[in-house]
């Protein structure tokens, strides 16, 4: 009989340890627990493309004329403010050039004074013939001779005008040529290359000075073929750059032709007036809102990252816990982040990994002993 008594009682303690060990194992969620379903959303669809920054205003100066440069004011990586003389040629020759033009015309319009003085006198001249002609106290011959003489003077003060006329268009071609000398800054803007040196001898159309205006930026983006129609609806781009500064983008302007080997289309976004720390060849994110779209999200709080991989802690419905590895997209707002693969619409995480960890650990050590 106590044999017996012994047997049951070592087989009721065996069972009992058996189903402490099973039970233990099954690791279930309590009320401490803070739990959100997985859920999709409602996020604005947006198109992002590399975009790269360039000046709206970028020009290379070159000569006019053939002249010695004799002044250099600016040279590469300086600022010039718009209307400065960059650089001065050799004018001695262009001024007396202007000055012999000068003088000459002074001496024309001395002459078509004389011309109109002598023409005023041919004309009373021949009125006063020809009413001394009418009362016939002259002759006819005298009548011709003050018709002529009228002619004459005429004549003589419609070439000297000509005369003044060109005389005039060569002096303001003069001073044209002159303004020449003088490489003047059609922007602000900052010096980039500098192709001529001090004393050198410059020809027509020889390049001297290339620089660009920083007040005035654009992003360029390709757009593909398929996004052309969204893009042109959407919205004021963002231009977002790599040191996590954000650019509102302003005027759209888009090339209507597309490139023959891409088939994409070459679109401007205008960048505010004077933004500071941009510059031409920067890279860029240009971000468009083409819609809405339906997003599967988890608040990032939720997500564990172990090196590569990210999961978060997944409640069952029979409450039980478990650790599963999830694929993440996109960020999105309000401290969301895109699920792409791993948890579907509906499933219960929990939002505290730590408390989750913890609670699984606390189990596990329940169930070793």
């Amino acid at each position: 009989m106590k044999q017996q008594s012994v047997r049951t009682f070592i087989y009721i303690f065996i069972s009992s340890i058996f189903l402490i060990l099973y039970t233990s194992t099954i690791v279930r969620a309590d009320d401490t627990l803070e739990v959100m379903a997985v859920a999709e959303k409602t996020f604005p669809q947006q198109e992002v493309f590399d975009a790269v920054i360039e000046a709206v205003h970028q020009s290379t100066v070159s000569s006019r004329i053939s002249a010695e440069l004799i002044e250099l004011n600016f040279d590469v990586d300086d600022e010039v403010p718009k209307g400065a003389v960059i650089m001065k040629f050799r004018d001695e020759e262009f001024q007396a050039r202007v000055a012999q033009l000068e003088a000459g015309l002074l001496g024309d319009k001395a002459q078509n004074r004389e011309a109109v003085a002598r023409q005023k006198e041919a004309a009373s001249e021949s009125v006063r013939v020809q009413n001394l002609f009418k009362r016939k106290l002259l002759a006819q011959a005298a009548l011709d001779k003050a018709n002529a003489d009228l002619s004459a003077a005429n004549a003589r003060v419609q070439a000297l005008q000509a005369q003044l006329k060109a005389r005039e268009a060569q002096l303001d071609e003069a001073k044209v040529q002159l303004s020449y000398t003088q490489i003047i800054a059609p922007y602000s803007g900052v010096v980039t290359e500098r192709f001529i040196e001090l004393g050198e001898m410059a020809s027509p159309g020889q390049h001297l000075m290339t620089g660009v205006s920083l007040e005035e930026l654009r992003a360029i983006v390709k757009v593909p073929q398929y996004l052309w129609v969204a893009i042109k609806s959407a919205g004021k781009p963002v231009l977002s750059l790599d040191d996590g500064r954000t650019i509102q983008g302003e005027k759209i302007t888009i090339i209507p032709h597309a490139e023959l080997k891409s088939h994409s289309f070459l679109l401007r976004v205008d960048l505010p007036v004077g933004v500071e720390d941009v510059y031409p060849g920067m890279f860029g994110k240009l971000q468009f809102i083409v819609g809405d779209e339906q997003v599967r999200v988890i608040p990032k709080i939720a997500i564990v990252q172990r090196s590569e991989v990210a999961g978060v802690y997944v409640i069952a419905d029979d409450q039980t816990i478990s650790f599963r590895q999830i694929r993440l997209g996109r960020n999105m707002a309000d401290g969301q982040q895109e699920v792409l693969a791993g948890l579907a619409v509906g499933e219960q995480i929990i939002l505290d990994p730590l408390q989750a960890a913890r609670h699984l650990k606390l189990n596990s050590s329940r169930s070793s002993l």
